[in-house]
Formats: structure tokens, sequence, C-alpha cells
């Protein structure tokens, strides 16, 4: 039986493929795994059309009576492509059960749980603001601004980099910035801007952040002052409102450390390594439920952001409705 891991990727020339790998143990006893498919992607991302897509690379390869189980993110399309092509299957009087053959990727379910704990459990908003680069109007800009600042901390913190990245003028002035504080060895000159679909550039952002922390409160500060070469169009109300507190950078530095425990499983668990079995998973979730409930108990106090409170709770409560949903493998 060959097993399948598929996704779909957009260029940065904003052409659409969908990635195929295949799985199996060959006669080595060994497991094996390929590119069999990195086809372009038409139409839209319905399950049904990555279905499409998926099958044609499967007849190509007269792999039809060989299908086994799929590992996928959790998004509700790949079940529906799951049932489009157990009613390929079924023509051929090929039993396939959707929901058995159906394996969840728990990097996935961590990019969930963490989302979940930096920008809570409804993104569409913040997701449709996923793009930095210039707004359309002033009052584009104005929402956005006011969006992410509904975030607290993190979202003041990306208001900020999202400033300083967006125009060259601002870019070359925030390197000199950093040039006069030293530098910053074997490291990026420019703060990074985090992609609300994917957890890691959050990550990286804060990393990146307390290394240019001196640099970044000057160049708001600056802001503030409406220095020459700092003032645009991120106005002075602004820039008083997204300037990082004493307590802004204490609480993302427990983001950082909460988030730690997240990093270290998903680089243990990904790739081609010798984990990624079920006992793997089942220890990882365990492990990071346990550390959301440290975190829980260390930031209990009311000398700490509420915010920061429920979205610990918010990020247990997600993982522990898929380790509760693991139970039944056992």
């Amino acid at each position: 039986m060959v097993h399948f891991t598929f996704d779909l990727w957009t260029s940065p020339n904003h052409r659409a493929f969908l990635g195929i790998v295949g799985h199996w143990v060959g006669e080595d006893g060994k497991l094996h795994g390929t590119l069999i498919g990195l086809r372009r992607f038409h139409g839209a991302h319905t399950g049904i059309n990555q279905a499409e897509h998926f099958w044609e690379v499967i007849k190509f390869y007269e792999l039809e009576t060989k299908i086994g189980y799929f590992t996928l993110h959790n998004a509700s399309n790949n079940d529906t492509a799951l049932v489009q092509i157990a009613a390929y299957l079924a023509q051929r009087n090929i039993k396939f059960n959707p929901r058995e053959r159906r394996l969840r990727c728990f990097g996935h379910v961590i990019n969930l749980v963490v989302k979940a704990f930096l920008w809570g459990v409804n993104t569409e908003v913040l997701e449709g603001l996923g793009n930095f680069d210039a707004p359309e109007d002033e009052e584009q800009e104005i929402q956005e601004l006011l969006e992410w600042r509904k975030q607290g901390s993190m979202g003041k913190l990306r208001n900020i980099c999202v400033w300083i990245c967006r125009t060259p003028q601002r870019r070359d002035s925030f390197k000199s910035k950093v040039q006069s504080h030293g530098g910053v060895s074997g490291e990026s000159n420019l703060p990074i801007v985090g992609s609300i679909t994917r957890w890691g550039g959050d990550y990286d952002s804060l990393k990146r952040a307390f290394l240019l922390k001196e640099p970044l409160q000057e160049f708001v500060a600056a802001a503030i002052r409406n220095e020459r070469g700092i003032r645009s169009e991120y106005n002075l109300e602004s820039a008083r409102l997204d300037e990082l507190t004493l307590d802004d950078w204490d609480e993302l530095q427990a983001i950082m450390e909460i988030l730690e425990p997240f990093k270290a499983w998903s680089l243990r668990l990904q790739g081609k390594c010798s984990n990624g079995s079920l006992y793997d998973i089942f220890l990882a979730m365990d492990d990071l439920l346990s550390s959301l409930e440290n975190a829980r108990i260390q930031y209990s106090l009311d000398t700490h952001s509420p915010h920061l409170r429920t979205s610990i709770d918010t990020a247990w409560v997600l993982l522990n409705k898929y380790r509760q949903s693991l139970k039944s493998l056992r």
C-alpha cells in the first residue's frame, strides 16, 4: 500500500500547486517516501477540486488499487477530498472508508493551538489583514491598525514591524538605528512580520524583536517625537497607541516562554525523522498540556494580564479537545 500526504501551496509568483508525497514500505523493509506530484492547481481550493487533481496523479502511476492512508491537516475541505476519492474508488468496486483512512497532521494541530493562543479562535478578520503591503487607502490602514491593536502586545508589535518594513526609506532608517547600537551579530537588522496562517513566523518575530528591542523602542519614540526621517503615514496617535510599555515587553517575554515547548516539539517531530508514531504524539500532547497548565498557574496572579490568562485557557481547551479525540485510537 502507498500512503499519502498532500497540501496546497502558492508560489511567490502567485501560482497554486498541489504537492503530493507517497510513502510506502519497500521490499527491504524500510520506509520510503518521495514527491510524486507537484501539479499546477487550477480553480477553487475545494475538496472536490483537490481530489480531482490528486486522482489524475494516481491514475498516471496506476496506484488505484494501492491507496492506503492519508495524513492531512484539519481543514474541512480535506474531509471532502477523501469522500470524493472514496467515490472514485467505489466506481472501481474498491472499498475505502474516508473517515478511517484520514489521519491528522500533528504539526497542523500545533499550529491551530498556537494560533488560538496568540490570536483567539476566530481569526477570519485577521487573516484578511495578513498581507502587509501598503493598504489601498488611509481608512483601510486605520482599520488594520485597530484590528491588530485589539490583540494586545502581540498586535502592537505586529503594527510596529509592519510599519518599519512597509517602505524602503523606513527600512534603511531602522537599519541605521540598529547599526548605531552596534548591529546584531549574525542576524538581520530588520524586524520580522509574522504570518497569521503559520505560527512559526510569529515566534520568529518575537525572537527577533527581543534582539532589536532597544532600536525598536527608540524608533517608535522618534516617531512620537516626529523626528525627520521617521515620521510618515504612521501618525503621532498611532505611534503612541502602539508603543510597547514595560508591561507589554514582560507579556511578550511570557508569550515567548510559553511557546518554547511548542517550538521544541515542532522541530522534534518534523521532517523525515525517526519520531512521529502515535506514542510520540501522545507524549507530545501530554507534555504540551502540562506546560500550559503550569503556565496557567504561573500567570494566574492579578499582576499578569487577563489577556494572557485567557489565551492560555483557550489554547489548553483546544489542545485537550484534540487529545481526547485520540483516546479512541488506543
